[in-house]
């Protein structure tokens, strides 16, 4: 454990006094299990099962404010380990009641787990009372329950990639389509989501279509469709062309037409929610004062922007950079023992969506940004503790985590990004 992360630990340890009652909760769909615990870790109550249900929440809060006056307890510290999506209803009533909400790993239960129990049985109420344990210690995670703005755009940026996933498929399954009656087409359009493509699928999906129609129709379909109007008559020649010595399958079905025509279907309903998606992300930047400084980072766009502070959260509920850098899991995770060394990696914990948009962040203006592009060029020539040179991605996580401290500092400091460094002016 790092000289940082102990002192965290100990700072967290000094805020839990006599007066604070530690609540464990193992986390379930239909029940959760509760531990009640005191600062000396006495247990001051087992409920193994605390129903979502509204009679549930009751006896969740009439169990804590019972134990309350019971001892002279006041604070009350809530740890409990995020599974899926079933912590959140707890999560926000426990935060609307005035308790503190905090989130453990699930590799730090199944480490205080093998400590507490010289058995090796689970259950619930275990694990109950071990959470508060792990709590008791301090060492949970200093995470904020979002609310508001925050939260809308994290939820926005989470619907955004499942629909692009699916997206991503239905457009492979076209794809397979072409490949098996229409090849030619792949090579002629640079995408499946090509608008010029669309309009022939729609007319003349199969070969057998394309030869009873002239060039001059398919010219048209591509022209309307597409902005480059004017290479319409050329792709619309070598289209026809394509059909007339196609490699494709001959024998077309009903069936098949019907295949093409809803992977097309999809595709364009999958377009129309992701901008749907976006534009509620960007009314939601507007409200944002973060906003207008992150984008002034050449290369930081507005969906990459939303996903980051959706992610995020507040930014200033963290203190230092190597806090949002942790939270990524693009902090470096040492393997040494004795004389040998390890490769460092990242540690890839956190929050994923957002350590893959800082990735997609740290390409845009690795290309687009002249401060980041040196600094990638100064770290390819920069060796590791055998002596040899960075790798590209190594480079890249370099200049990741350098967009991250950039990032930190201009909303510390409330400025927009410029590549000259700020000069101190005297008073």
């Amino acid at each position: 454990m790092s000289e940082t992360n102990c002192n965290k630990q100990a700072e967290r340890r000094q805020k839990i006094s006599k007066s604070t009652l530690i609540v464990g909760m193992d986390i379930g769909s239909e029940f959760n299990a509760m531990a009640l615990m005191n600062e000396a870790g006495e247990v001051l109550g087992r409920h193994p099962k605390v129903y979502n249900s509204r009679e549930g929440f009751g006896y969740f809060e009439r169990s804590i404010e019972e134990v309350k006056r019971r001892k002279g307890l006041k604070r009350v510290l809530i740890g409990m380990e995020p599974t899926g999506h079933y912590w959140r209803k707890i999560a926000y009533y426990a935060k609307d009641q005035g308790h503190e909400v905090r989130f453990i790993r699930t590799t730090a239960l199944r480490h205080q787990r093998e400590l507490d129990e010289s058995s090796s049985a689970k259950t619930d109420i275990r694990d109950a009372v071990t959470i508060a344990n792990v709590v008791r210690e301090g060492k949970y995670i200093d995470t904020v329950i979002e609310d508001g703005i925050y939260r809308q755009l994290r939820m926005l940026a989470h619907v955004r990639e499942n629909i692009q996933r699916y997206n991503v498929g239905t457009k492979h399954r076209l794809a397979a389509v072409l490949d098996d009656y229409f090849p030619e087409l792949k090579e002629i359009f640079w995408s499946m989501k090509a608008k010029g493509l669309w309009a022939v699928l729609e007319e003349c999906p199969f070969p057998e279509d394309v030869i009873k129609c002239s060039v001059e129709q398919i010219a048209e379909l591509i022209g309307k469709s597409s902005k480059r109007k004017g290479k319409a008559l050329e792709k619309a020649k070598k289209v026809y062309q394509g059909a007339k010595e196609t490699i494709g399958l001959k024998d077309v079905s009903e069936a098949d037409r019907y295949r093409l025509r809803s992977c097309l279907e999809e595709i364009k309903r999958c377009e129309g929610q992701m901008k749907e998606v976006e534009g509620q992300m960007e009314g939601l930047l507007e409200q944002i004062p973060a906003t207008e400084i992150l984008m002034s980072i050449r290369g930081v766009g507005m969906i990459t922007t939303a996903v980051f502070l959706g992610e995020l959260g507040d930014p200033k509920n963290f203190s230092n950079p190597k806090q949002i850098i942790k939270y990524a899991g693009y902090d470096p995770q040492e393997n040494d023992s004795g004389k040998s060394v390890g490769r460092k990696r990242i540690s890839k914990k956190g929050r994923w969506l957002l350590r893959k948009y800082l990735y997609f962040m740290g390409l845009r203006v690795l290309y687009r940004n002249t401060f980041f592009r040196k600094y990638y060029e100064r770290k390819l020539k920069v060796k590791n503790c055998w002596g040899q040179l960075l790798k590209k991605k190594e480079a890249i996580c370099a200049v990741v985590i350098k967009l991250i401290k950039v990032i930190f500092a201009l909303l510390r400091d409330n400025r927009k990004f410029t590549s000259a460094r700020p000069v101190a002016v005297a008073v």
